[in-house]
């Protein structure tokens, strides 16, 4: 079976909507209802340890721990600006990393410089920290911060390929919140290195908490800093997770679900939610706009069984696509689905045609640049209206982008290498993650995150057999290269 990779959409401007707009903050605070409005949902949310959240049971508790990173760099002949003690170490690590800013207009940008010091000498360990708390660029006033004997669990990230990892001391930082005027922010630090690439983390301590009553259901919300230090929690960004009371681990776990710009749906409707810039009241109201149909279409294909699930995101919002039932905390695959009107682009989708299931999530990739799409604006091609339906169908003509190499790389004679090819939709800006016969399933065994091997079932995965030729033909290499 051949298929071509994209979609077609029945009305270009059916609706007469604008196209995608800049919506800052406030305005969307203020449509979702945190102004007075009838239906208005007020909650108070308590500040807590996110290692108490953690014992308690929460399973969300990692998400709040992911930090904001900066990598370390160990070349002794670089000049960072700066006061340093003097280094037990001769390979002292050095650093700095920047926090504020952008999307927090009100709160500037500010840079701290860093060094982590082997206090018994070379080889002995990394176990000391020199951060300019004060921002004096003098690294010798500020008390240095000693690596824990004993960490919290939740603070160690479980990954089996990482070779060093040591959390510091915490210690506390001042940001300009706003309306909630300067606030200290509690802060932990954790060095990791993975493949000789030490890099070091720093992370919010507490996170927000309070709970929700929506008709019959009842939650724990969640609210904290995840890839950012010093933003205000009102932002769109911010970690969000509703926790069902009934069955923690029954909580919402598509693409986008954990984070305030989020659309859950409950009981049968949509509801939208927001904070204060302190994250102390959370407010949310029913989604009462205009609703569309998205739906998937065989593309005049001769396939009979077509659907979809996953989710979509707008520069407003991110909402779950498929069945209305949950499963796994993903929606249930279906033809069609009623979402919010707007413009969105896919963030995770999991499409059957047939024998055929498809994966396909943003391209986060640009030519030469493994992991480089975030220098170019991002294409909202999904235009859902009210009238008519939009129908992804992947007619789209696809493309083949390489992330690696750059066009202009130069390797020297018997060196290795690297190729990375991904299959893209380049109008709507997405790649191609999987494509797996359904037909045949086979045993697959990996190594978890806690060292052990596990065997599941999974449908055998179609990828691609890559030649590489010179210009004369003559075969230089030839291998399967797997889809992302």
């Amino acid at each position: 079976m051949l298929l071509a990779f994209g979609c077609k959409e029945e009305s270009e401007q059916a609706g007469g909507l604008e196209q995608t707009r800049e919506v800052d903050t406030n305005q969307m605070k203020k449509e979702i209802g945190v102004e007075e409005q009838e239906n208005q949902l007020v909650v108070d949310l308590h500040e807590v340890s996110v290692f108490d959240l953690s014992d308690e049971g929460y399973e969300v508790s990692p998400y709040f721990v992911r930090g904001q990173m900066t990598f370390c760099d160990a070349e002794r002949a670089r000049v960072w600006p700066g006061t340093y003690p003097r280094f037990e170490s001769r390979e002292p690590l050095r650093g700095s990393i920047t926090f504020g800013g952008k999307p927090a207009a009100h709160s500037p940008p500010r840079t701290y410089y860093l060094a982590i010091d082997e206090s018994g000498g070379t080889g002995t360990g990394y176990d000391r920290l020199y951060f300019d708390r004060n921002g004096d660029r003098d690294l010798t006033n500020d008390k240095p911060l000693m690596a824990l004997k004993d960490p919290p669990r939740v603070a160690l990230l479980p990954y089996s390929s990482t070779e060093l990892q040591v959390c510091f001391e915490s210690f506390k930082l001042t940001f300009d919140f706003g309306s909630a005027g300067r606030q200290p922010v509690e802060i932990m630090t954790r060095l990791i290195a993975h493949e000789r690439n030490p890099r070091l983390t720093f992370f919010a301590t507490k996170v927000r908490k309070g709970a929700i009553e929506i008709g019959d259901a009842k939650y724990d919300a969640l609210l904290g800093h995840a890839y950012s230090i010093g933003i205000p929690l009102d932002q769109r960004g911010t970690v969000f997770h509703l926790v069902p009371k009934r069955d923690p681990q029954d909580r919402p776990r598509w693409s986008g679900a954990d984070q305030l710009r989020s659309t859950h749906a409950i009981g049968g409707q949509y509801y939208r939610f927001a904070t204060t810039p302190l994250g102390d009241k959370l407010f949310g109201r029913p989604y009462d706009g205009p609703l569309g149909t998205f739906e998937v279409g065989p593309g005049g294909r001769d396939i009979q069984e077509v659907s979809i699930q996953g989710s979509l995101l707008s520069e407003e919002t991110a909402v779950a696509v498929g069945d209305d039932g949950m499963e796994d905390g993903w929606p249930k695959p279906a033809k069609s689905c009623r979402v919010p009107v707007g413009d969105y682009r896919p963030v995770f989708l999991r499409l059957t045609f047939g024998r055929l299931s498809i994966t396909i999530s943003g391209n986060y990739h640009a030519d030469g640049k493994p992991r480089g799409g975030g220098s170019r604006p991002d294409v909202y091609g999904i235009r859902i209206r009210q009238d008519k339906p939009y129908i992804f169908d992947l007619t789209n003509k696809p493309d083949v982008l390489f992330a690696s190499p750059a066009k202009d790389k130069r390797v020297k004679l018997g060196n290795e290498l690297r190729v990375k090819a991904v299959l893209v939709d380049p109008e709507l800006d997405v790649m191609v993650r999987g494509l797996d016969d359904m037909t045949h399933v086979e045993n697959t065994t990996v190594k978890m995150a806690d060292g052990q091997e596990r065997t599941f079932k999974r449908a055998r995965s179609l990828d691609p057999k890559v030649v590489i030729t010179r210009a004369d033909g003559e075969k230089v290499a030839e291998g399967v290269m797997p889809f992302g």
